[in-house]
Order: structure tokens, then sequence, then C-alpha cells
């Protein structure tokens, strides 16, 4: 997939909601964050500290939220919509290397290492975020270095998604990946559990280039899950029918 030079060189802007504070977040947000196996193994202390630092920021579909080698600018969680990560080469070609939903959290790894962001991360639909600033994040850890191994653990989290991914990529056939890929996705990637019925906004070109997959194998792999009843494909998404026996497959997997 390539994305126009515009896309490419778009300079992005965060929109606060109107009239929205950290104090204001909304009960229905404030229970999105919750229900992410991360954050409710918080601290009480430190979930306080989040919220209180945090503010509702909005993202258009296609706009960047930050840019491969920018400075780090703090801790976000996924209120509704996705944020991509990837990066993009000079010919405008697409990498996927990971997607976020509510009520996942990300932006550790810079904060961790003091580096710069490792990927581009761009809205893949209409978003709104929780933004907690890094200088809000770096003054409460100063204060409770013990917390510092709260956000090791989710930088941990992800470093054991890495490297499931590796291992399948060299080890496992197409269909095995498809379907762990399916799983951990409906999953946040461990941060959240899924309905029985999960609708995953994610296409068959997204999956592709996550799982470094042509389309048309997507499409193939996907047509046979259909056939078995576990999945629907829908425009821009998977309906997953029963992700039960989807667990049991990918169980299954050696």
């Amino acid at each position: 997939m390539r994305l126009s030079a515009a896309r490419r060189k778009r300079t992005f802007s965060l929109l606060a909601l109107p009239g929205m504070s950290a104090a204001e977040l909304r009960p229905l947000q404030h229970r999105m964050l919750a229900s992410g196996h991360w954050f409710a193994g918080l601290p009480t202390s430190l979930q306080q500290a989040l919220c209180a630092s945090a503010r509702v920021v909005t993202l258009r579909a296609g706009e960047l939220l930050f840019q491969r080698g920018g400075l780090n600018d703090g801790l976000y969680a996924m209120l509704d919509g996705a944020i991509c990560f990837g990066a993009v080469n000079a010919a405008g070609k697409e990498a996927l290397v990971g997607l976020a939903e509510p009520p996942q959290w990300f932006g550790e790894v810079a904060l961790l290492d003091g580096g710069r962001r490792t990927h581009h991360a761009w809205a893949d639909s209409d978003a709104t975020l929780v933004h907690v600033p890094v200088a809000a994040v770096d003054r409460w850890l100063a204060e409770h270095p013990e917390h510092w191994q709260c956000i090791g653990r989710l930088a941990a989290q992800k470093l054991r998604v890495v490297f499931a991914a590796v291992e399948d990529s060299r080890l496992r056939a197409p269909r095995a990946r498809l379907i762990r890929c399916l799983v951990a996705l409906a999953r946040g990637y461990g941060q959240r559990d899924p309905p029985p019925q999960p609708t995953l906004r994610v296409s068959q070109e997204r999956l592709g280039s996550i799982l470094s997959l042509s389309r048309q194998t997507i499409n193939a792999l996907l047509q046979g899950l259909e056939r078995e009843q576990l999945l629907v494909c829908m425009r821009g998404a998977v309906r997953i029918l029963d992700f039960g026996r989807l667990l049991e497959l990918e169980s299954s997997i050696q």
C-alpha cells in the first residue's frame, strides 16, 4: 500500500476536546481505562496520578500522532478508534508493525530509555485518546521510583508479543500465523478481555502488512476460516463469530 506524498509530509496537531480536562474525563472513559489489564493492575495512587495529569485528544483518520525520531511527549491510552504503528520509505511504501485499540496504552519505550519515538503512529480511523505528558510522568516516577516496575511491565508485555511474532514468522505456516494474530488483536496484545464475538477493525491489507503476507494470501486464509464459520469478513474489519473456538485452534498450534 502506498501513501501519498501529502500524507507522508502532513503536519499534524492534537485537538483537545472542547471543554475537556483531566478532571472531566467522562465516567465511560474511566471505565474504558479500567477495563484494561495493565491499568487495572496499577497501584491506586498511580492510576489516580495518570488520570489527574491526563488530557483527552482526538485525531481524524489519517492524521499523525507522532513521527519516527520525534521527541518523547508522554504516554497514551486508546479510548476509541485505532492507531497504527509503522514506517514509510522514501517511495511511500508503508510497513505496519502494530495496531492499538481501546483500552491499550503505549509510548512507554521512549519513557524507559529516554530515546526518541521508534515508529510513526497515525490514526487508522477517527480516534480519541488519553495523553499523559512526559513531564507529569517523570515527576511522579521521580517521587515514586517503585512505580517504574509498572512501566517496565507494560513494555515487557509487548516484548513477549514481539518475540512470539518473530518465532511465528520463522516456524509457522501462514494460517497459524493469521490465527495467532487475530487472537492477539482481539486481546489487545494482552491488555483486554474480548467479548465472545469481537469485531476487529483491521483490513486485509493491514493484516497482510502486519504478517508480511500478500493480500491475496490473507484473503484466501480468511475465506477458509469463514467457511469454518469462525469469522465473517466485513469492509475494513473482521468479525469473529466464535472466539472460544479460535482460542482452541490457537492453543493447538505447535
